[in-house]
């Protein structure tokens, strides 16, 4: 039996990774499809799969609700509760399915597709040559908001994860390319990253999901969970101000980027107890958005979901200090 381990584990990557080739393939496929068609049709078949995948794919629903009311409670009916999840299921499609399009839009400038709110916040930055961060969830249209800055000349990076099937990525990241965004690596050197903001970049972070690695204890929606400690850490080596930014979707099919004012973060000059405060107040930021905008959210990732080896190293280093 032990000379079979190995033969099945390496079967069972060989079929995740044609598991992977095949839905990159038709990923792939789709969005080349989508791009040929106007953006108005695209938005309208994006909802019919949304109905479909609402009511024919049961984890929406089930993961999409159980998450709902673990962070709302009682506090909303019913009704309100599924009101929220069928347009952040919609919302999710649409994203999808505008995706292709960003490449054109950035080169008309968005024009008539989407519009400001708060660059007064960072108009003195441009003067100054000063570095920011723009904090985020994938909330709205997330994909739009750096090609959009960056289409008007504004020096915005994003962080992004790539994709496991290189094909897939590399479609994703020319698709981004194409649309002006300059793109890095989430596993990039934090150096790399610390000398563009020194050097007058906006760096753009979605921090809305449960890390694997790189995480702290918060509170989201009163509940503990795991977040990144991206945010804290760069502010840390930085000092660069901290701005909560979301790109909503208006009922007219427009969309509206928001750049909130700068986040008063905590420097005592104790790391570790600034990297937890600092996670948390960026956390709250990102609460705050989601709460005024439930229906734009990705409900159907497992942000509470348990880390062990997260838990096992933060009781660790509390244990020795309490030593």
């Amino acid at each position: 039996m032990a000379q079979n381990l190995p033969l099945k584990f390496s079967m069972g990557k060989k079929t995740k990774k044609i598991k992977q080739k095949v839905i990159s393939y038709i990923a792939i496929s789709l969005l080349n499809f989508i791009k040929k068609i106007p953006l108005p049709l695209s938005r309208k078949i994006a909802i019919f799969f949304a109905f479909l995948s609402y009511y024919l794919y049961p984890r929406i629903r089930k993961d999409g609700l159980k998450h709902i009311e673990y962070a709302f409670g009682d506090t909303l009916t019913k009704y309100e509760k599924k009101k929220i999840l069928w347009n952040a299921t919609k919302n999710m499609f649409l994203v999808a399915f505008e995706f292709p399009y960003l490449p054109d839009l950035a080169e008309n400038k968005y024009n008539n597709i989407a519009s400001y709110k708060g660059v007064e916040y960072i108009e003195e930055y441009l003067k100054n040559k000063q570095g920011a961060l723009f904090i985020s969830a994938h909330l709205g249209n997330w994909e739009m908001m750096a090609s959009l800055m960056c289409s008007d000349g504004y020096p915005v990076a994003e962080i992004v994860r790539e994709f496991d099937e290189p094909d897939l990525n590399k479609f994703i990241d020319d698709i981004r390319t194409k649309a002006k965004i300059k793109t890095i690596p989430k596993d990039r050197s934090a150096n790399e990253i610390v000398n563009l903001i020194k050097e007058g970049w906006f760096v753009g972070l979605l921090i809305d999901q449960s890390p694997r690695d790189n995480g702290a204890p918060v509170e989201f929606f009163g509940k503990p969970c795991w977040a990144t400690i991206g945010p804290a850490y760069l502010y840390a080596r930085t000092k660069a101000p901290v701005h909560p930014v979301c790109m909503l979707r208006n009922n007219d099919g427009t969309l509206l980027l928001e750049i909130l004012p700068p986040l008063t973060m905590v420097n005592s000059g104790n790391l570790q107890e600034d990297i937890l405060k600092n996670t948390q107040i960026c956390q709250s930021a990102i609460e705050d958005i989601i709460r005024k905008y439930p229906e734009q959210w990705l409900w159907f990732h497992r942000r509470w979901k348990e880390r062990d080896k997260l838990k096992a190293y933060w009781e660790k280093r509390t244990q020795k200090k309490q030593n």
